[in-house]
């Protein structure tokens, strides 16, 4: 009866062993060219993202960059515009006469600042894409010139309201636009400062260093 020497294997053995090399590198050369395709394309698909995303955050910035540097030479003309009314006022010998008398006169004018830009951002999902202290910061400056707009409309409204009334003298109408103008420029001043930070902030974002 013979016997098989220890380092050699059954026939049947040696056969199942090279089907199995054989079905495993078929496996390895069908299947890893798929798999690094779909890794490769994965890749450039998130690349291709947020390529898109910083184009799309980008051009937002730039935008409310603009609007911005827009209302803040719309609040200095404003501050300026309410400084001369408060100072002619102050200074008025007459106090029965009426504010249509001065030669800058413009009417309550109050500020027409623009937000389209800032809500853009914020319909599209921008804003959730900024750093905290540039989104707290916009935030900020746009709610400060909400508060402007309602102290705004507050002034004109009492004006209104009360025009065609016979105790409605111009001595009250002035004491009503002296103080209107005090406020105005008041938070004409703090919106002006906002807005150059804000600006600064925004303008880093966009040209890093």
């Amino acid at each position: 009866m013979s016997t098989m020497h220890p380092n050699e294997q059954n026939p049947t053995k040696k056969n199942r062993n090279r089907n199995f090399k054989k079905i495993l590198y078929e496996v390895i050369v069908l299947v890893f060219p798929v798999m690094l395709g779909v890794y490769l394309g994965l890749l450039a698909n998130n690349w291709s993202e947020e390529k898109a995303e910083l184009q799309q955050t980008e051009k937002v910035l730039t935008n409310i960059f603009h609007e911005l540097e827009y209302n803040e030479g719309v609040t200095q003309e404003s501050s300026l515009y309410f400084k001369q009314l408060r100072d002619s006022i102050f200074y008025l010998e007459n106090r029965n006469s009426l504010p249509s008398n001065f030669s800058f006169w413009k009417g309550l004018n109050p500020p027409l600042l623009k937000d389209a830009s800032f809500q853009s951002a914020s319909i599209s999902g921008v804003l959730s894409r900024l750093d905290i202290d540039l989104l707290e910061q916009l935030t900020s400056v746009y709610k400060l010139q909400s508060d402007l707009e309602l102290q705004s409309n507050t002034y004109v409204q009492s004006v209104t309201n009360k025009i065609g009334e016979n105790s409605f003298t111009n001595e009250k109408y002035l004491i009503i636009l002296e103080n209107y103008a005090h406020d105005q420029i008041s938070t004409e001043a703090q919106l002006t400062e906002e807005l150059k930070k804000a600006k600064s902030m925004v303008s880093e974002k966009l040209n890093p260093s």
